[in-house]
């Protein structure tokens, strides 16, 4: 999985850049087709915006984007929102597959 890092007008740390590498590190685990991953810093006025791209399965993509007033801050926020947009793909793939059980309640209606 390659992660690259840019930045528009902004000097990375290098504690920065092991952070972003280590949060985004971890989302080869909600889906293991993730094959990259474009990462954009940016900064204007009083907030730093962080953008980012992850590539998964045959072409796909998912964006999520995050502002706040610390880089490490708008690098969680990017994270927690591709964490919960790879879960919820995975999640829909599985259903698809008929891997979703019936509940107990619809189970008992349909009995009824």
């Amino acid at each position: 999985m390659q992660i690259i890092i840019s930045g528009r007008n902004v000097a990375l740390a290098e504690s920065l850049r092991e952070h972003m590498e280590e949060r985004f590190g971890r989302l080869a685990r909600f889906d293991e087709s993730v094959s990259r991953i474009d990462v954009t810093l940016s900064e204007e006025k009083n907030r730093c915006m962080v953008e980012a791209n992850v590539s998964v399965r045959r072409g796909a993509m998912v964006h999520a984007r995050a502002e706040a007033p610390e880089f490490r801050t708008a690098v969680d926020r990017v994270y927690e929102k591709l964490s919960r947009q790879l879960k919820k793909s995975r999640e829909r793939v599985r259903d698809r597959k008929g891997g979703v059980e019936l509940s107990s309640s619809l189970t008992e209606e349909m009995e009824s």
